[in-house]
């Protein structure tokens, strides 16, 4: 079994960041997508933004990448590959997905890009990641006919939404040394603050989610205790667990295991009712009240709110 961890994920959820963090942690180099641009742009004798005009017309640089990923699949150990497709190449790796909301993400980017003429506003910076990676997904499944984000390509996905890299990190090594010895794990880890009632936080009995707090705040959030939730439009909702949600947030627990029921919006979860019109038929008041009451904003609201605040 290869000691390689091989992290794709969103634009803006943190790759660079976590990395370093595993690094510091076990010891494993680092190698990038930019590192492998820049060793390959030595070998030919330019310059990684020459490489970088060639790529746009010239099949054999992506060719070039690749077998360089492969190669280091084959010949080494001991390796955190931060790339959108190692995943694809090193087959036998711990595959890891890290997952943002899109405007944290595109928060991200624009704080270390301020300068920069393709970012000139938070808004533009949104619109460019959205266009950027769905051009990227779009290119991969021309090229190599699969879809990176498709969560089940990988051994874990995680959320990084609002956890710090560390606790990230900390959540993939506990996982990959699961994996490594066999041993069951939770693949799904979100942030509380993601997560989308679908029930009215004021029909919930506050003493049973008082009770599951004060477990939490003495054991720890269970990692067999998973909220069910399902994914529509990139939007996470919960079907199972308000109550452990609720509870966790309260607690500031910083990542929840989850299972993902389905992420087609056209399922039904109960008869005559699919995802989709599940989520559209959500009143505004269930996120405002949500909100109110764990004291928090969300990000962003999904498209099938009819109106925000």
């Amino acid at each position: 079994m290869k000691h390689i961890i091989s992290m794709s994920g969103d634009i803006g959820g943190g790759k660079s960041s976590v990395a370093k963090s595993l690094n510091e942690m076990i010891g494993y180099k680092i190698i990038g997508t930019g590192s492998i641009q820049r060793n390959i742009a030595l070998q030919r004798g330019m310059t990684t933004l020459e490489l970088n005009e060639i790529s746009k017309t010239d099949r054999s640089v992506d060719d070039e990448i690749d077998s360089y990923v492969i190669k280091l699949g084959v010949s080494e150990e001991n390796l955190i590959i931060d790339s959108r497709l190692a995943w694809h190449f090193i087959p036998d790796s711990f595959k890891v997905y890290l997952s943002v909301n899109s405007t944290i993400g595109g928060e991200r980017v624009y704080e270390s890009s301020r300068n920069s003429e393709h970012n000139p506003s938070l808004e533009a910076t949104i619109e460019n990641n959205s266009s950027r990676q769905k051009m990227e997904s779009d290119r991969f499944k021309n090229l190599y006919d699969i879809n990176f984000r498709d969560y089940s390509n990988y051994d874990l996905v995680i959320d990084t939404s609002y956890a710090p890299p560390t606790v990230i990190a900390q959540k993939i090594l506990e996982s990959f040394n699961k994996w490594t010895s066999g041993s069951s794990f939770s693949k799904f880890w979100l942030s509380p603050q993601i997560l989308i009632p679908t029930h009215d936080i004021k029909s919930i009995d506050a003493k049973e989610y008082e009770e599951i707090h004060d477990s939490i705040k003495k054991s720890g959030f269970l990692d067999s205790a998973s909220i069910d939730v399902v994914m529509c439009h990139d939007f996470a909702y919960i079907w199972d667990g308000h109550k452990r949600v609720i509870a966790a947030t309260k607690a500031a627990v910083d990542l929840l295991p989850a299972k993902i029921l389905t992420s087609d919006p056209s399922d039904e979860l109960t008869k005559g009712l699919s995802v989709s019109s599940i989520a559209s038929g959500l009143s505004p008041s269930f996120f405002y009240d949500w909100e109110d009451a764990l004291d928090f904003k969300y990000k962003s609201y999904p498209k099938t709110m009819k109106t925000t605040r």
